[in-house]
């Protein structure tokens, strides 16, 4: 535990960055309950992986057994990697967009 020294008792600023990465941890937590992408079995991630791909967003190469998510040019050898990789990247993308 950090101790607080004088100066810090009447900073109202000190403890921002710990009241920040809170609201961004809980507003992850949130995000991902609503999407319900932790919960992504294997055969889920297939039926996904491979509606990306009919999307031109996935590259599969069959000879290195990997799969390439085009928009960022990440490698993946996981379907669900990849699946839970394209959501948040979609999030993320979403939330730039609305900004």
């Amino acid at each position: 535990m950090r101790r607080t020294t004088p100066a810090d008792r009447h900073d109202s600023t000190h403890d921002d960055h710990v009241r920040f990465e809170r609201r961004q941890l809980a507003q992850d937590r949130d995000a991902n309950q609503q999407r319900g992408v932790l919960t992504v079995d294997e055969s889920e991630a297939r039926q996904r992986v491979d509606a990306l791909v009919d999307a031109d967003v996935v590259d599969v190469v069959p000879e290195a057994e990997l799969l390439v998510h085009t928009l960022s040019e990440t490698r993946f050898r996981s379907n669900r990697a990849l699946v839970l990789f394209h959501e948040g990247w979609q999030a993320h993308t979403d939330a730039v967009v609305d900004d």
